[in-house]
């Protein structure tokens, strides 16, 4: 596994865990089953839905936020 896919799988953690709004664990339920449903890591998943915005704006939106805060905090 490179440095970045383990970045982004720490990152795409830290979002689930910190998420509070029921839309957007609904939508992350729902792409857990879809992946389960295909075979595929929810990782894979998560990243399809990042470049393919249909259906997963609020999201994506949410994710985009969730990262640019991430990236203004002070790494002690």
């Amino acid at each position: 596994m490179t440095q970045w896919e383990d970045d982004f799988m720490r990152l795409v953690d830290s979002f689930v865990v910190e998420t509070k709004d029921p839309k957007i664990l609904e939508e992350i339920s729902q792409l857990d089953r879809e992946s389960r449903l295909l075979g595929i890591s929810f990782y894979d998943m998560y990243c399809v839905v990042l470049q393919d915005l249909k259906g997963h704006q609020s999201l994506v939106a949410e994710f985009k936020t969730f990262m640019s805060l991430r990236k203004a905090k002070p790494v002690f």
